[in-house]
């Protein structure tokens, strides 16, 4: 292991060009060399120089198709993208965390010999690691303290799980240091859920973490929740031929827990008054023979929401079926259903009347690609950021059209990366 001061210097030198290279790509280099150095510069600003320093990735992730799907055991599709969070970490000889990101004032201080949920940190990062060291011991492993610097380019509140990638980097921090790695990427997404549930206060699905965690392709039936069935497509044609665009419309969904919420609570009502927990238990020949009755009883918005989570369930397999066999229009044909299933009876859109970034956004996607390429909302919805395969031919005059609409910079060109959570020293 490197100390800070030994690290600082062989980044900037160029020793560490070549893990940055896989990571970012040449086009990137220069940046994610100032970026990595920056991060170990100011690990030594808050913590002082440190005799051993380690460095991690998470990616984040992207969702291809199967919208609110997982959190009713339903079908997913996902990949991880090159835009990650990245940490300088180093281990404390006691149970205190201290974690400091940039972007954010606040120091996050956590004793973690405090088990318990803690109000206070209800919908804070400081929930969600206790949470994730409450979990790991009670799957039998060990937590205890570290001090981390973390920087993150994927952007809070944009659909890319900034929230899910933090909380595998975590997991991944204590996996390494108090753990030999001892717990899979499977169990640090679902220790990852568990945070988020218990502690944080919001009802995530699994699908978010797992792809964080493992990276690459994933389609994911959660059917059975311990032993969920992943499928995993680490190469795809689809890239050589269409460019994957991220358009921030500016609207974060962050501060909109209860509508994700609410998703979850209409769709889980049809199931109960189905008789089973959750939609993946009922079935929709049912759906459809008791629909008036569900209409009176749960409301029509929450009757097309299980609609939704039917064939979107269906389309996620579709979907990871016809990338696997290279048929990229099929591919593409699913993503648009998907997303019109999103706007038509998901309604994740938008919540409010004179603020619908996002289905504005996917209109000027559409004037531009035709029928060439595919766009879809990206992620949990009602504000955010869209989806785009753009042909390679049209994607100067997408960013522009984009850019006209939405500002300079709103459009982000990313590639699919292939590994998931790693330690990087």
């Amino acid at each position: 292991m490197a100390s800070s001061r030994e690290l600082l210097k062989d980044i900037q030198q160029g020793k560490w060009d070549c893990t940055l290279l896989r990571l970012y790509g040449a086009e990137r280099l220069a940046r994610q060399r100032q970026r990595y150095a920056d991060a170990v510069g100011q690990f030594q600003r808050y913590f002082g120089a440190c005799p051993e320093v380690r460095i991690y990735s998470v990616p984040g992730r992207t969702e291809l198709c199967g919208n609110h799907t997982d959190h009713q055991k339903g079908i997913g599709l996902a990949a991880a993208v090159d835009r990650d969070i990245i940490a300088v970490a180093a281990r404390r000889d006691n149970s205190l965390v201290r974690v400091k990101s940039y972007g954010f004032d606040k120091l996050d201080v956590v004793d973690l010999q405090q088990e318990d949920r803690q109000q206070q940190e209800s919908t804070h990062s400081a929930s969600l690691i206790r949470g994730i060291g409450n979990a790991l011991r009670q799957r039998g492993g060990c937590a205890g303290g570290f001090d981390a610097y973390t920087t993150s380019d994927v952007l809070r509140g944009s659909g890319l799980s900034s929230s899910a990638a933090f909380e595998v980097m975590m997991g991944m921090i204590l996996n390494d240091l108090y753990n030999r790695m001892r717990f899979s990427p499977l169990e640090l997404a679902r220790v990852s859920q568990y945070a988020e549930n218990c502690y944080f206060g919001k009802p995530c699905g699994l699908l978010d973490p797992l792809s964080c965690a493992m990276g690459s392709i994933l389609c994911v039936d959660m059917k059975q929740e311990d032993a969920p069935q992943v499928q995993m497509l680490q190469r795809t044609e689809i890239s050589q031929e269409f460019a994957l665009c991220i358009t921030d419309t500016r609207g974060s969904h962050s501060e909109l827990t209860d509508e994700f919420a609410q998703v979850k609570h209409e769709m889980e009502s049809v199931a109960q008054a189905l008789g089973c927990e959750n939609l993946r238990q009922a079935s929709e020949q049912a759906l459809w023979q008791e629909m008036p009755r569900l209409r009176r009883l749960c409301g029509d918005r929450a009757v097309l929401r299980a609609l939704h989570f039917y064939q979107e369930s269906r389309r996620a397999q579709q979907a990871y079926e016809a990338l696997r066999a290279g048929k990229i229009q099929r591919f593409l044909h699913c993503m648009t259903e998907s997303g019109h299933s999103a706007f038509q009876y998901n309604q994740n859109t938008a919540c409010r009347v004179r603020q619908q970034a996002v289905p504005l956004a996917l209109a000027v996607s559409q004037s531009v690609l035709g029928q060439r390429g595919a766009c879809r909302l990206q992620g949990t919805g009602f504000a955010g950021t869209i989806q785009a395969f753009v042909p390679k031919d049209l994607l100067p005059e997408y960013i522009r059209r984009m850019e006209l609409v939405f500002n300079a910079g709103c459009c982000d060109v990313m590639q699919i990366r292939q590994t998931g959570a790693e330690r990087l020293i």
